[in-house]
């Protein structure tokens, strides 16, 4: 726009300095004819309107010359100020739309830049987090790894009580031991091993009573009934009363030992006020408490 106003200004100024040209020589050419009325002879009138008829003629071309110029000139400056006219008008009607479109790119930018900082700022969190689940991942993998070695002390223990144990309670250990014996899962694993722990503290709470053959050494394999006071105390009798004994730990695992010492009379009626079929009564059975060892050599 300053562009085609200084062309403009340019083209003004050249027209009004033709202008000033022609009315120079138009002044100059009176005065040279203003100026023969005082000359005395003819031939020097004569003279002097040749040479002013040549002058005129001269000055009329370059006159000419001047017109068509300022012509040109002046073509240009309208077709100039037509132009400016026209790129103004231009400027007016497109000036509202390119400046709401510098609102609008301004105010989207603003939004792109919120947007990179919550991205920063999300990026940032997201590092952090992390960071810290990598360090919890680290440490649950060193908990895990002392919870293995924990756990393999702990079903030594269990495996070295298992022979301690009534046959009841090794069956029920032997069938939770199958469940898991082909899973290497930590947890699986330590499930399995509370829960033999639970069921031997079940069992010693209570009084239990089964039927089943046993093996002894003087009868060989023998169907009796068996009456378990906890893990600890434990006696048998066969169907028809003779056949009495006790079960106990010895040699690091259980045994059933014959004592015909013993009353059948007694362990039935001890069955039966347990299952119901009698009374309760006081009963009198003996006790032998027996020394258990641990892996690691303590006594219990």
């Amino acid at each position: 726009m300053n562009d085609v106003r200084t062309l403009s200004d340019l083209t003004l100024k050249t027209f009004s300095q033709s202008i000033s040209s022609f009315r120079s020589r138009s002044a100059y050419l009176v005065s040279k004819i203003r100026g023969v009325k005082g000359l005395a002879t003819r031939p020097l009138i004569f003279s002097g309107l040749g040479s002013l008829l040549f002058g005129a003629s001269a000055l009329t071309f370059a006159q000419a010359a001047d017109l068509t110029q300022i012509d040109r000139l002046t073509q240009q400056w309208l077709d100039i100020q037509r132009q400016t006219s026209q790129l103004v008008v231009d400027w007016q009607s497109s000036e509202p739309v390119l400046q709401q479109r510098v609102t609008l790119l301004s105010a989207e930018k603003k939004q792109l830049q919120e947007i990179l900082n919550q991205s920063k700022d999300s990026q940032e969190d997201v590092t952090k987090r992390r960071t810290e689940l990598l360090q919890q991942q680290s440490n649950l993998e060193q908990q895990q790894a002392a919870l293995a070695n924990k756990l393999s002390l702990l079903e030594d223990q269990v495996t070295h009580f298992s022979n301690l144990l009534p046959p009841p309670l090794q069956n029920a250990w032997a069938q939770q031991q199958i469940s898991t014996s082909d899973d290497n899962d930590t947890s699986k694993n330590l499930q399995a091993a509370l829960g033999k722990l639970n069921s031997l503290m079940d069992f010693q709470k209570r009084i239990s009573v089964h039927e089943g053959p046993i093996s002894l050494s003087s009868e060989g394999e023998v169907m009796v009934k068996q009456l378990y006071l906890g893990v600890s105390a434990a006696w048998f009798v066969s169907a028809d009363g003779k056949l009495t004994g006790q079960g106990l730990v010895k040699d690091g695992q259980w045994m059933w030992v014959e004592d015909p010492s013993l009353s059948g009379d007694e362990i039935m009626k001890a069955i039966d006020i347990f299952e119901r079929r009698k009374q309760a009564d006081f009963i009198e059975l003996p006790v032998r408490l027996t020394r258990l060892e641990t892996p690691s050599g303590n006594a219990q």
